[in-house]
């Protein structure tokens, strides 16, 4: 593996390797850094496009995947409708095609480190992507961390990493898993 640079200004470009449908309005896309960076999770990056005609537009998301050693990382994107950038993603970005991004940013909202005190993660749609890279650490790093997940959704449809969060709970004695879906009574069974 490349050697890991720490967190710069500078943007990188990153291939596309993997997209995956979440849900109806979520695509995880799987990116190869160019330069490898060392996060912790609960990070962000920014994405920049550029057009054509120079006119750029940047966003921020969230890193979903667990800080690791590995060149790829995840981020969830959900369409937003009248946004500039998440249409470019759901609907002309492909595996092999290159974006620009850099990070990564920010250190208020954090994966608490090394601890055996429990953790409490409240979210809402797309907000559980940094907690989703919170829990693949935790799981990944074996920590003895007791992790609750408190999720809210629209719909069972709607609920972002749903059957991997299932299998985390059926399979982590040490994790709970609470959801609140806000726009049907019931979840199937």
């Amino acid at each position: 593996m490349t050697k890991a640079i720490a967190a710069t200004g500078r943007w990188q470009s990153c291939a596309i390797v993997e997209v995956a449908t979440r849900t109806p309005a979520i695509k995880s896309f799987f990116l190869r850094l160019s330069e490898p960076f060392d996060y912790t999770a609960g990070q962000h990056v920014d994405v920049r496009l550029t057009a054509p005609n120079g006119y750029t537009a940047m966003r921020s998301y969230s890193i979903a995947s667990a800080p690791s050693d590995s060149e790829v990382i995840e981020l969830a994107i959900e369409r937003l409708p009248d946004g500039e950038v998440s249409p470019f993603f759901h609907d002309v970005a492909q595996v092999g095609d290159t974006i620009e991004l850099r990070g990564p940013l920010g250190g208020h909202f954090l994966w608490p480190g090394p601890s055996n005190k429990p953790v409490l993660l409240i979210g809402a749609g797309s907000g559980v992507v940094p907690l989703m890279a919170m829990i693949r650490y935790r799981k990944a790093s074996g920590e003895p961390v007791p992790v609750a997940l408190l999720l809210s959704s629209r719909t069972w449809g709607d609920v972002l990493f749903r059957d991997e969060l299932l299998e985390l709970e059926r399979s982590l004695p040490d994790f709970a898993l609470a959801l609140a879906l806000t726009r049907e009574l019931a979840m199937p069974n």
